[in-house]
């Protein structure tokens, strides 16, 4: 993407990319001087981003108007309950694929629906039902729809914990014995900024994203201090 920017004089954009796929995508960008990375979803409250690359001297506008990414308002009975996974699979049966389409959040009545320009018109085209639930799609964001688009909330935790390492964390979190968890760890069900890790004693450092299966998602938020007895305070933060 980069040398394509720098080849083109102009903003290069990826498709939607994932939590993982943006961390990488900051890694592997991080030491490349000359070259801007922006990311943007279609709203702040958005995780599923699209990736432009340019110039750092190129001019772009502030308010990232230049991005491709489109909204769409889906309207249904408030007494109907569509979840997510209806959403994905009614837009895969239409041939949409998955990295076209960003964030959707559902509410009463209504969803808001970030997408390409490809899958908005397939969806405008193509969409009648979700499920067995009957939905009419307008372009833009309805006012109904907009409420449905929250940002992710956080319950805040201190954990009381001997170390950083990952089997102290995560013993922390799900209440296992160290040696369980070190087998829970090896099992494959730890992620550490979204890549499994099977290393118990890795550190886990401020603003890390903790994956713990069957216990949900954490990020790492920093230190409250230690204990009389010298045991670390960690704070983390549980998305809800």
């Amino acid at each position: 993407m980069c040398a394509l920017a720098v080849k083109r004089g102009r903003p290069v954009y990826s498709q939607f990319l994932n939590d993982r796929e943006q961390y990488e995508a900051e890694r592997i960008l991080a030491g490349r001087s000359g070259i801007e990375a922006v990311f943007w979803g279609g709203n702040d409250a958005c995780a599923r981003k699209m990736l432009r690359v340019s110039e750092e001297e190129s001019f772009l506008p502030d308010d990232m108007s230049d991005f491709p990414v489109y909204a769409l308002s889906l309207s249904f009975r408030k007494a109907d309950k569509p979840g997510h996974r209806d959403f994905l699979g009614a837009f895969m049966g239409l041939g949409i694929k998955r990295e076209t389409v960003g964030d959707i959040f559902i509410g009463e009545g209504a969803a808001a629906v970030f997408c390409t320009k490809t899958a908005r018109d397939m969806i405008t085209d193509g969409l009648a039902s979700v499920g067995r639930v009957g939905v009419s799609v307008t372009d833009g964001l309805t006012e109904e729809a907009v409420s449905a688009v929250r940002p992710a909330s956080f319950e805040e935790i201190t954990l009381t914990v001997a170390s950083e390492r990952a089997d102290c964390v995560v013993s922390g979190i799900t209440g296992l014995s160290r040696e369980k968890t070190a087998a829970f760890i090896r099992s494959g069900s730890f992620l550490l900024n979204y890549a499994e890790c099977n290393d118990v004693s890795k550190n886990v450092s401020d603003g890390d994203i903790l994956t713990v299966r069957g216990h949900g998602k954490f990020s790492v938020s920093g230190e409250a201090g230690t204990t009389k007895k010298g045991r670390l305070k960690l704070i983390i933060k549980k998305y809800i």
